[in-house]
């Protein structure tokens, strides 16, 4: 269970008035994570779960209550993403926007083209609307004039060509909607897909002349379609390559309020060294009374551990003055300088894109591009990365009494960490020449130690429930920062668990932040984890699932599912994926908030 909630830094900056350090603007935060397969696959429960190798990690009582000789080995990877990665991996697709477009509604047609325009073909799906909403496959005068007739337009003179039929339907409000209704039929009639009979559907009727005059010559480019009709919408659900496009327009919209990117991976590899169970003492009375004494407690187990673990987070500063989702579109259009751009600017709402034209700021919308819009800012990315290195020894001792066993267990660590932190400008058109660039002579390593207590009960009058509670880092190491006099706090946490074991082989588990905890997050000041599952624990197999879920989270993340199982001990694979928010990367549609995790463990 990742709990982003347990690093603070500290640094003498300049404060800004949004409420974070302007020299240390990111979004980070170490907090307890997951080890192992086993309850990370059970909605991070481990507090008080017995039968786990991870007992050093999660609840060092543990040691206590089982004190079989046990080994565990981990490697794992978590990805968390809101509104970067998505906007990287589709600029591309996002600046050919209309190239896009013209893809979709003009290929597949057949030999010939659908219809003919001044000898010129149109095909695919546009020109079978054109061949229905004229009645032939060669527009020509009559063809034309036929449609003026239809649709009422009141020709002052002949309409010989479509640029004559626009000029007629100008001003002339009843003509133009008859018009765009006509072409609506068509599409339907054409077995257009919804994606054109949406964007005809979004075209404002007074400017349907300008959708003529774009085509007259019979050369479609939806470049100067959208140009000549003002703005078009492309309604979302209509096709899944335009839907793409459609959510990077939406993330690259909230990206300017709230963006971040954090990579996880916790690793280990640890050894429980058996203790010795408790000896009783039984005696007899002279009339046949027996009682039975703990003459001995026994000796807890005694674990050691070696716990590499990599955390990087990055968030960036969005330009204040370049909030408008404006991108240029067109052959040879040069996005990095704005020649030979055609300039429209994306309005998402939740039911699709807006595409409007944008004319104003000189030059033909080229200065409010490059002035304003969120893809031509010089951007602030900053990050950290902290790699660290945990070597706990733990013991766990148990005593046992009238009311229940209750055990309580130590785990001092030995912590070598480097904490390392970067800010570079980027630019969305100029990623290839802004990437960030790391100065690895300026990482400062630190040799720390930490704390953790752990107890855990187990009442006498029902032996099969355990409850847990631990407490790590009680005194709040220190790790240098590298490229600032920062550091960074690993601060106290504590986390409560219960579990359930029954019919030998199920056990119910779950764990929770006992408070909220703060972070650095700009995206997620407040973490508050809670999670749980069930593990159906047989011979040679065993197979868990579970859930999770950040109570303050505003990543859109949602409930987590977790899942996994082991095989002969030595293959345990676990995996989290996220129900909520989802997000397209290389044209995969996938969850925001991913882990994967391998390994195993014995005991004996």
């Amino acid at each position: 269970m990742q709990l982003f909630s347990h690093i603070r830094i500290t640094t003498r900056c300049i404060y800004m008035n949004l409420g974070f350090l302007a020299c240390m603007h990111i979004s980070f935060a170490l907090g307890f994570g997951s080890m192992g397969q086993v309850s990370s696959s059970i909605g991070g429960a481990g507090v008080a779960l017995k039968n786990s190798a991870w007992g050093i990690y999660y609840n060092p009582a543990l040691l206590g209550a089982d004190r079989r000789t046990k080994i565990g080995y981990s490697f794992g990877a978590q990805i968390q993403e809101q509104n970067l990665l998505e906007i990287a991996t589709n600029i591309d697709g996002i600046t050919k926007i209309s190239s896009t477009l013209g893809d979709k509604l003009l290929g597949g047609a057949v030999a010939g083209g659908a219809v003919s325009i001044g000898g010129q073909s149109v095909g695919g799906v546009f020109g079978n609307t054109l061949e229905k909403l004229f009645g032939t496959t060669t527009i020509d005068q009559k063809a034309i004039s036929d449609l003026a007739t239809s649709i009422k337009a009141n020709c002052a003179q002949p309409c010989n060509d479509l640029e004559a039929l626009g000029k007629a339907i100008n001003g002339n409000n009843a003509a133009a909607e008859n018009l765009k209704n006509k072409l609506i039929d068509a599409a339907n009639a054409a077995g257009a897909p919804s994606l054109l009979v949406g964007i005809l559907g979004s075209i404002d009727p007074t400017n349907i002349n300008g959708l003529l005059t774009s085509i007259k010559d019979g050369k479609v480019d939806f470049q100067d379609i959208i140009s000549k009709v003002g703005g078009i919408k492309i309604p979302k659900g209509a096709d899944s390559d335009m839907d793409r496009l459609i959510s990077a327009f939406e993330a690259m919209n909230k990206a300017i309020e709230s963006n971040e990117v954090s990579i996880i991976s916790q690793n280990g590899l640890v050894l429980q060294i058996g203790g010795r169970q408790p000896t009783r003492k039984i005696e007899a009375d002279g009339i046949g009374e027996v009682t039975v004494q703990e003459s001995d407690n026994g000796r807890g187990a005694v674990a050691i551990g070696i716990l590499p673990q990599v955390f990087a987070s990055i968030s960036a500063q969005i330009d204040k003055d370049h909030r408008r989702l404006i991108v240029g579109i067109g052959n040879g259009c040069d996005a990095k300088t704005g020649n030979n751009c055609t300039f429209i600017e994306a309005k998402p709402d939740g039911n699709g894109l807006t595409l409007d034209v944008v004319n104003g700021g000189g030059n033909n919308g080229k200065d409010d591009y490059l002035n304003s819009s969120i893809l031509t800012g010089s951007h602030t990315p900053r990050g950290v990365v902290l790699g660290l290195v945990e070597i706990p020894l733990a013991y766990g001792h148990t005593f046992y009494t009238r009311a229940g066993d209750i055990n309580i267990g130590i785990a001092p660590k030995f912590i070598l960490a480097s904490a390392y932190s970067y800010s570079t400008n980027i630019s969305f058109v100029d990623l290839n020449s802004s990437k960030p660039k790391f100065d690895t002579n300026t990482i400062q390593t630190t040799q720390t130690f930490g704390l953790d207590l752990g107890v855990l009960y187990t009442p006498a009058f029902l032996p099969n429930l355990n409850i847990g509670l631990v407490a790590k880092n009680l005194n709040a190491p220190k790790i240098n920062l590298s490229g600032s006099d920062g550091y960074v706090r690993l601060t106290q946490q504590v986390r409560a668990g219960v579990s359930y074991e029954m019919l030998n082989f199920l056990t119910l588990a779950l764990d929770v932040d006992v408070l909220p905890n703060n972070t650095l997050s700009i995206a997620n000041p407040k973490s508050q984890m809670i999670g749980g599952g069930i593990l159906a624990d047989f011979t040679f197999i065993d197979f868990r699932i579970g859930a999770m879920r950040d109570l303050h989270s505003k990543s859109g993340e949602g409930t987590i599912l977790t899942t996994g199982m082991n095989l002969f001990g030595f293959l345990d694979v676990s995996v989290q994926y996220g129900l909520g928010k989802n997000v397209t990367l290389y044209g995969f549609n996938v969850s925001n908030y991913m882990a994967l995790r391998v390994g195993g463990q014995f005991s004996f």
